[in-house]
């Protein structure tokens, strides 16, 4: 399929490559539909591009280059609005508001965005209670990374928290 973006020109979109957000990232209830863009010169962000709106790109990276020690949970309902009931193999992402002064570009830790690669489901979650914010420095943990290093599972589930929390205890 064809789509036209303001951004990318016309893009052919394979059905297999479209992410349904039901209800839409926040703020863009009417855009359900994303396909991803990489370009080999942007590494590590990519660009999750909406096929309802030619002119709604996101620029989104792995939260982890922004916070090493990035996590949140989820509830098992969380996980059925994406159709799975595991953590496993899901993707997540967070939106970036870019600057021309790289020191300046900011990272949305706390809505991130979580993919069931299986089903092609998408959603924004909204963490609250949470030290995370809208506007985290992507550079502000720059010393800590380490390239290749090993990247751990950032979302889990209250039982997993709960198994892990009686296994210290026992």
């Amino acid at each position: 399929m064809k789509f036209d973006t303001t951004r990318f020109g016309q893009i052919d979109v394979q059905s297999e490559d479209i992410i349904i957000f039901p209800d839409g990232p926040l703020g863009f209830p009417d855009c359900t539909r994303f396909t991803f863009i990489d370009e080999d010169r942007a590494v590590p962000f990519r660009m999750l591009q909406s096929l309802d709106n030619p002119a709604l790109a996101f620029v989104v990276i792995d939260p982890l280059v922004a916070r090493s020690d990035f996590h949140f949970d989820v509830t098992v309902d969380d996980l059925k609005m994406i159709k799975t009931d595991s953590t496993d193999n899901l993707l997540v992402y967070c939106i970036v508001t870019m600057s021309r002064d790289i020191q300046e570009v900011t990272v949305n830790l706390q809505g991130p965005l979580v993919i069931n690669p299986t089903q092609k489901l998408g959603h924004q979650f909204v963490l609250v209670e949470t030290e995370y914010t809208t506007r985290e420095k992507l550079l502000q943990n720059a010393d800590e990374q380490t390239p290749g290093q090993m990247i751990p599972n950032t979302v889990s589930t209250s039982t997993q928290n709960e198994e892990a929390v009686k296994k210290q205890a026992v």
